[in-house]
């Protein structure tokens, strides 16, 4: 569970940017930031190490010494705007800005494994790349509405695919929750609770608009034979627990 809500991390990442210098920006250029985070003192030096001396990782924090160690190829495609590689120099940045105590690195093989046998890790990770993003995408920033796909939001502020459909996820709950709009229902379940309501059930769970939208559903028959003698026909319709034949309007149980 990550340590603060969406509306909390929107708040450190607003802070974070001022520190910073940075909060009038849309999209961060991930080295500038590199640069403003050693100036502002939450770094004391961030280090581009050959790739062999990172066997297993692309970027890693430690906060012993209050360094930042990037993958030579990941610096240089974080400066030519490659958007993993920019993302992993945000992440570590955001280990430095929460004050992390414990090194951590992104990892190509073990990550998972380590954050599954402990969950501190998995937590700090997980906050990591929220505020990483939250700094890199702001709310504010996003001129965002419910019609924004996460598409733009990507295009916007040099996210890719995941992190972008992760942070429309994110805007769509802080846009409603400002505008206080209710969250839709999924889908299945919108289309399951109003088909019981064709079907005569007491359903209070759709906004009154759906059900307003409805449109009666055709006949449905179920498969047996009208009770009364002089129909048979086989047009029997179910109306909540009781039975109506479209055919004669003869009715079982209680309507």
């Amino acid at each position: 569970m990550a340590s603060y809500s969406d509306e909390g991390f929107e708040q450190l990442a607003k802070t974070a940017r001022t520190e910073l210098g940075i909060d009038d920006l849309v999209k961060i250029d991930a080295i500038d930031f590199l640069r403003r985070l050693k100036h502002t003192g939450y770094i004391r030096d961030y280090v581009c190490l050959p790739d062999a001396c990172l066997p297993d990782a692309e970027a890693k924090y430690k906060p012993d010494d209050k360094k930042i160690y990037i993958r030579q190829s990941v610096y240089s495609a974080a400066a030519n705007d490659c958007t993993q590689a920019r993302f992993t120099v945000f992440h570590e940045g955001a280990h430095a800005l929460l004050g992390h105590q414990y090194e951590r690195k992104r990892s190509f093989s073990d990550r998972a494994k380590i954050e599954k046998r402990v969950p501190s890790i998995r937590r700090d990770e997980g906050d990591a790349d929220k505020l990483a993003v939250a700094i890199m995408a702001p709310f504010e920033r996003a001129n965002f509405t419910l019609e924004t796909t996460a598409a733009a939001i990507g295009g916007r502020f040099g996210l890719g695919p995941t992190a972008s459909s992760k942070r429309y996820t994110e805007f769509a709950g802080i846009y409603r929750r400002a505008n206080n709009l209710k969250r839709p229902l999924p889908k299945g379940v919108s289309d399951f609770l109003s088909e019981q309501r064709r079907r005569g059930f007491v359903v209070k769970s759709l906004p009154p608009e759906e059900i307003a939208a409805m449109k009666p559903a055709q006949d449905r028959y179920t498969g047996d034979a009208c009770p009364n003698s002089f129909c048979g026909e086989f047009k029997m319709v179910r109306n909540g627990t009781a039975a109506r034949c479209a055919a004669c309007g003869a009715t079982t149980g209680d309507e």
